[in-house]
């Protein structure tokens, strides 16, 4: 199959959390040289994400290519002209399975981001039209050996956090309190980012100011979501881009996760342990402050992660249908 589009929900769904997204899109778009065709909004949404199979006319009849954010349809992308990749998918019950599964039948492949989920999809479930495409971090983020950065901030505080992380950063915070840190806060409405004095540090709260301000810390707390409790992912724990973030940002990571096939396939052992007491999480993010990291190895490691890589694998992917 030969792309002709990538297929974007941005004219409908602008929020900048989405923009990690469109960056990918925008990626593709480069890559395959081809242009976005744009999802339109639909008439009684709240119920047509259970009826796909009959809304398929609103979509490209010609090769197309999208990201689903979720496992269950809303668009019409059951056509046999678009390749879907499935981004957040924590379905585990078998007939929970089949009849998501059932939605993609006139697709002819279905891509899932997370390694662990294709694993279980493909070996255990049996579903042969399954296949990896990973997250990634888009080309605009590339970084060399050469790279600097001037490290202002021990640490950033934004967006969903791991319950025992939080904690022990809180922890660490009050018995260190010459800590430097941005936190992201909300007033009004209107968010923006403060640094341990209670200052202003910037407002605003787009992609780019939060990559600006990632490049500017040392270290950066990370778990895949589920890990710990908090977001329910029935027992799944897919590595996110927010991991890619810190390695890009010639960040420490302070971590906690699993040994599954996701943490495998990005490596997370090669950062850092899994960490499992104050104590151990105390002396890295001790070190973390002190120490630069190794940026050819971060340079090399990234190389293996941008968007164009996966380009390439969905190219791959394309070529057997």
């Amino acid at each position: 199959m030969k792309l002709t589009s990538i297929i974007s929900n941005r004219n409908i769904d602008p929020h900048h959390a989405n923009d990690l997204v469109y960056e990918w899109e925008d990626e593709l778009c480069r890559y395959f040289k081809v242009k976005l065709f744009y999802n339109h909004a639909l008439k009684n949404e709240r119920y047509s994400k259970y009826i796909p199979f009959i809304l398929n006319w609103f979509q490209t009849n010609k090769p197309a290519f999208t990201y689903e954010m979720c496992t269950y349809r809303h668009n019409g992308n059951n056509k046999g002209n678009i390749v879907p990749c499935i981004v957040d998918f924590y379905l585990h019950k078998p007939w929970q399975i089949r009849l998501w599964y059932w939605q993609y039948w006139r697709n002819p492949v279905i891509c899932v981001s997370s390694r662990e989920v294709y694993a279980f999809l493909r070996e255990q479930m049996g579903l042969k039209k399954i296949y990896h495409l990973p997250l990634s971090l888009s080309d605009k983020y590339r970084i060399t050996e050469d790279a600097k950065f001037e490290k202002r901030y021990d640490i950033l505080i934004a967006g969903r956090q791991n319950a025992i992380l939080k904690e022990w950063l809180t922890q660490y915070m009050a018995n260190h309190p010459d800590t430097t840190y941005l936190r992201r806060d909300i007033k009004n409405g209107q968010p923006f980012y403060i640094n341990q004095n209670g200052d202003v540090v910037i407002e605003g709260d787009s992609r780019d100011i939060y990559m600006q301000l990632m490049r500017k810390t040392r270290a950066g707390i990370y778990a895949p979501p589920g890990v710990d409790g908090g977001r329910k992912t029935n027992g799944f724990h897919q590595v996110t881009p927010r991991f890619l973030e810190i390695i890009a940002s010639g960040c420490h990571p302070l971590m906690r996760y699993p040994m599954n096939a996701d943490t495998d396939y990005f490596q997370l052992s090669l950062f850092g342990p899994h960490l499992e007491s104050y104590e151990q999480f105390e002396a890295a993010f001790d070190a973390a402050r002190k120490e630069s990291v190794d940026m050819k190895k971060y340079a090399d490691y990234m190389s293996l992660h941008y968007t164009s890589v996966v380009a390439k694998q969905l190219e791959q992917i394309l070529s057997v249908i």
